[in-house]
């Protein structure tokens, strides 16, 4: 009886059910078939996927979060193959990489040693991907400079300069986790808006590659995106706060590093 028990209690992933992970796996796959934005320059949409694999970190964990995303996108792969044109590729982008950036900034207060190197990888991809590197050998124009700069920095300059400095190790994080409302409120969605800028860098530009993209399309797709971003992260907020409350109030036993 005593190892079964111990069977049980150690079929977890980063602290939480392999059947809860399992389960918010399906409930993602099954999110892809909704779509909440056409793709620019068209080809396929962003399925409501995209917002329930940056919410699954603050109710998982991390880990199984990411895990949880993971699984959602291989179904969302073949039940909705419009949001996935890229098939295995959008697994990571679409799936994976929304729990992968959100995690970070939500624990940036603890994980910032590589959190910020993250964001200046991150950086330093969108700028050159795809028009510099592999850029003319592969038929792309250079972009006007500095508009191109200006342009990609708005996805990941300012999520590294609140990532490298106290906002992002200490005080975001912080309000993410107050018992005030309020605070809770503002501090879950400036972690999502941090996430989800440099989240968008790797999502976009392969598209750009696989479709070859002309410069006054990605010029136009960054500018597209400006408000688009923000205003996924004020949904995803939404979305996320009554979920947060509820599984509080269940008296379910708290998982490790989820945010109830």
């Amino acid at each position: 009886m005593k190892t079964t028990k111990e069977t049980k209690s150690s079929m977890k992933i980063g602290g939480a059910s392999i059947a809860w992970v399992t389960l918010y796996g399906a409930l993602c796959g099954v999110t892809a078939l909704v779509p909440i934005f056409p793709y620019v320059g068209g080809g396929g949409y962003v399925p409501l996927q995209t917002i329930f694999s940056a919410i699954a970190p603050l109710l998982l964990g991390p880990l199984a979060g990411i895990t949880a995303a993971v699984i959602g996108g291989l179904i969302g792969m073949f039940i909705a193959p419009a949001a996935f044109p890229l098939q295995l590729v959008d697994v990571i982008l679409t799936g994976a990489l929304p729990a992968l950036y959100v995690s970070v900034a939500i624990h940036n207060d603890r994980w910032w040693k590589w959190g910020v190197p993250l964001a200046v990888l991150t950086g330093v991809f969108g700028f050159l991907f795809p028009f510099y590197v592999p850029g003319a050998a592969a038929g792309f124009g250079q972009p006007p400079q500095p508009t191109q700069f200006l342009l990609s920095g708005y996805y990941w300059i300012l999520p590294l300069i609140v990532l490298a400095t106290p906002l992002g190790r200490r005080i975001f994080p912080a309000w993410a986790r107050s018992t005030d409302r309020k605070s809770r409120y503002l501090g879950i969605f400036l972690c999502y808006l941090t996430g989800m800028l440099l989240w968008w860098l790797p999502w976009s530009l392969p598209y750009w590659y696989v479709f070859k993209y002309e410069v006054a399309l990605g010029i136009a797709t960054y500018i597209g995106y400006t408000w688009w971003v923000p205003a996924f992260a004020a949904v995803t907020t939404v979305i996320t706060i009554p979920l947060l409350e509820a599984l509080s109030r269940s008296g379910l036993p708290k998982i490790k590093d989820s945010l109830w």
